[in-house]
């Protein structure tokens, strides 16, 4: 039962993680939308220097 319990949590975590990820990547796909802002912050979010 334990090891059932276990595998279902795992399968659980990894859709979890699935699900929060493809949040991520669509925000991502949108940005190139809204640069033409001038946002002051922006430069704390820009990780890959990608302009």
């Amino acid at each position: 039962m334990g090891l059932v319990l276990g595998m279902l949590s795992l399968i659980y975590m990894c859709a979890c993680i699935l699900i929060l990820a493809s949040f991520a990547i669509s925000l991502h796909e949108r940005k190139s939308e809204t640069d033409n802002k001038n946002d002051p912050f922006s430069y704390l979010f820009e990780v890959y220097n990608e302009k």
